[in-house]
């Protein structure tokens, strides 16, 4: 469990990168987690899914954050802002990851999450990552009205996903990026001690 003063304060933030190597902190591509073996009916009630990453909460080993896109590139780019928009976005009980393919994206080669290097959240602007968790967002548009509404219902930044941090190994040959060279926006109802469901998102392309 880690100090729950960078929730609080978010002077600090947490960077995370794309490995090679299991820390135990979850994984992008590759199958889905466990959890969602019996679950491919609600996943898929609304569009068909592919699974896109999930981590490890860092102030809960118990639980895990996971995100999951629409298939069709279409349907992800034209709702891509809260309140409307097609990512669904999940905290869960930790498990494995299942042995099972139904939600895994082809285009995808498995990397692990890294250990989280916790940095000053200023200098984070000026690094490449694949996750920042809390400190304030790194925006590729700076338009309010991607947060405004949310910040209204009483969410604030949680993480972010940002394809410049991908490696050269994680999108197979002649695939594209899922997100159009973009970031993931995570927002949550964060308490003293605690991150609360629901998730809500919004992303942002180049």
């Amino acid at each position: 469990m880690r100090d729950l003063k960078i929730l609080k304060e978010r002077k600090e933030c947490m960077l995370f990168q794309a490995s090679e190597n299991d820390s135990g902190n979850g994984w992008l591509g590759g199958n889905a987690p466990a959890y969602f073996d019996e679950l491919e009916g609600i996943v898929n009630k609304e569009t068909e899914l592919n699974f896109y990453l999930t981590i490890v909460n860092p102030f809960n080993d118990n639980e895990m954050l996971s995100i999951f896109a629409p298939k069709n590139f279409e349907e992800r780019i034209s709702k891509n802002k809260y309140p409307d928009c097609s990512l669904l976005t999940i905290m869960h009980p930790k498990t494995e990851e299942s042995i099972f393919d139904a939600f895994t994206n082809p285009d995808l080669v498995k990397h692990f999450i890294s250990e989280a290097n916790i940095v000053c959240d200023k200098k984070s602007f000026k690094e490449s990552f694949l996750i920042k968790f809390l400190g304030t967002p790194k925006h590729i548009q700076e338009e309010e009205y991607y947060y405004k509404e949310l910040h209204d219902d009483g969410f604030d930044f949680l993480f972010q996903v940002d394809e410049e941090g991908y490696p050269d190994t994680l999108i197979k040959p002649r695939k594209s990026y899922p997100f159009a060279f973009g970031a993931i926006y995570l927002y949550a109802q964060i308490l003293d001690d605690s991150i609360e469901s629901p998730l809500k998102a919004y992303w942002q392309y180049s």
